[in-house]
């Protein structure tokens, strides 16, 4: 019986943590400014392109988890366990330039789907 009344607390409030965040974003109250465009390493970007892109299948590693929008702007990003999995994806994503940095810090990402 106690089991099964921590696991309805567990879904109520859960479920009330996913209408609170659906509620905020169709009220325009994400923090960050939405945007779109692939996670990448540093390593990965291809320059002599215009728009810069990320390489297809690069695994290279060590370099800097970087955010490469739609139109080819590249910018490292701060907080990169937060974009982890999504390497080589294309995401929407909010986000905002860290004060004094070129870097930016991401709140939440979402994968739309191959880079």
């Amino acid at each position: 019986m106690l089991k099964k009344f921590a696991a309805m607390i567990v879904l109520v409030l859960g479920t009330g943590a996913l209408m609170h965040g659906q509620e905020m974003k169709d009220k325009g109250m994400m923090k960050g400014t939405e945007m779109t465009g692939v996670i990448c390493s540093s390593k990965c970007v291809n320059t002599t392109t215009t728009p810069a892109s990320c390489k297809a299948g690069c695994t290279e590693k060590g370099g800097d988890t970087v955010f490469i929008d739609d139109q080819g702007k590249v910018t490292k990003i701060a907080n990169p366990k937060k974009v982890k999995g999504s390497m080589g994806k294309k995401v929407k994503m909010h986000a905002e330039m860290m004060k004094d940095k070129d870097e930016m810090e991401v709140y939440d990402v979402t994968h739309l789907g191959p880079g």
